[in-house]
């Protein structure tokens, strides 16, 4: 039951397939195993109302959609809650969360092997996108999952709670150097804002200031290799040069910004139903033919590239308020014991999930969606649930 749990966070760097067949197996498992029996642990858990109501609302979203296609993948991307569910009425102990997380590191090092393999042209496979070292995986995803799991390295390396401290420096050090060699633009700018702040909080005395320092030279240290400041310097570019009027729509910032604004536009039209589950798209080639923004010829607009601008344009007000209710709910909760190596692996990737959220969709993103409902899963709100390792415990 719990391998099944973990699988899809081993299997999104190497397959979005293996994480659907072993999210079918999950719901398999579970209705055999009898966890739902205690349906009622659900209730103790403080993001479980705003989290039903979510589902419910973007459900009923559907009722005024124009467009079923793109409304059933939303639907289907906050309907992954259920994973939360089932998770709270699991029976979690030290071994399970453990297993957990590694393999979610071993799906990210496998990758990673492919990956090279692939790049070198001793695989005859070719890398997701025609980016170098992504293996299967998307770039944007890779770099996210790779942040992730450099904080939680960063925790685990003082606390040698899951793996030696040596083995923790060099699956750092190796997912690190792909980070720097891919063009994952989102996962090196959330690293470069978040590792400071994880060792401070992570590691005691004054010299962690010095040390975060240290780390913080170190990570902006990247932009002094020439491909890095280059990929970055594109971006910055496209920044400073966007213009509604006459705006680059193809270039990666262009495109983005054209989705932010079109999704405020929508929400000011529609305060408080919203355009409807999945209209974000159809309501861009809308305003795209009536001259209200730029067109964007063969891209697929189909999300306002921020979270919180997504919800507000399709759900209005009310999707909106309950996604931020679920965000706040769940964060209090993470919160409350950081200290706890569960807490800490789920509060590293929900930094991540709220930061990255302002210039991506991850909130409808299928691996997103996915990971941050079983990570609201895990045994969070008390430490009197999780028993000790037993003494043979992994």
């Amino acid at each position: 039951m719990f391998t099944v749990y973990a699988l899809p966070l081993f299997s999104f760097p190497l397959s979005t397939a293996g994480a659907g067949v072993s999210l079918g197996l999950l719901l398999v498992l579970y209705a055999l195993s009898g966890h739902w029996r205690e349906w009622r642990q659900i209730f103790t858990r403080p993001w479980a109302i705003p989290l039903a109501l979510l589902i419910g609302w973007t459900l009923l979203g559907l009722l005024w959609t124009t467009d079923m296609f793109f409304g059933m993948k939303v639907a289907e991307a906050t309907g992954y809650g259920i994973l939360a569910f089932i998770g709270a009425t699991l029976p979690w102990n030290t071994r399970w969360i453990k297993l957990l997380i590694r393999l979610f590191l071993s799906g990210l090092l496998i990758n990673e092997f492919l990956a090279a393999m692939m790049t070198w042209g001793v695989f005859p496979w070719e890398n997701t996108g025609g980016v170098a070292y992504t293996g299967f995986c998307g770039h944007i995803f890779l770099s996210l999952a790779i942040a992730h799991a450099l904080l939680w390295l960063i925790w685990d390396f003082r606390q040698q709670w899951n793996l030696p401290r040596w083995t923790n420096l060099l699956i750092g050090l190796l997912l690190f150097a792909q980070l720097i060699v891919i063009h994952g633009r989102s996962g090196q700018l959330l690293l470069v804002l978040l590792l400071p702040v994880a060792i401070l909080m992570v590691y005691p005395g004054r010299w962690r200031y010095w040390v975060s320092m240290v780390f913080t030279v170190a990570v902006a240290g990247l932009f002094a290799t020439p491909s890095i400041r280059a990929h970055f310097m594109v971006g910055f570019h496209e920044l400073l040069t966007f213009n509604l009027n006459h705006a680059d729509v193809y270039s990666s910032w262009g495109i983005r910004l054209l989705a932010m604004i079109g999704g405020v536009m929508m929400f000011l039209a529609h305060p408080f139903f919203g355009v409807g589950t999945g209209d974000f798209y159809p309501v861009i080639l809308k305003m795209q033919a009536a001259h209200q923004i730029p067109a964007t010829p063969g891209f697929i607009m189909n999300t306002a590239a921020n979270s919180y601008i997504s919800e507000a344009a399709s759900l209005g007000i009310v999707g909106l308020g309950l996604f931020l209710w679920f965000l706040w709910s769940l964060g209090r909760e993470m919160w409350g014991a950081r200290d706890l190596p569960q807490n800490w692996f789920a509060l590293a990737y929900f930094s991540i999930y709220l930061i990255g959220g302002l210039f991506d969709g991850l909130s409808w993103g299928y691996a997103d969606a996915v990971t941050i409902a079983l990570l609201a899963g895990l045994p969070l709100y008390q430490r009197s649930v999780i028993e000790p390792a037993e003494p043979s415990a992994p």
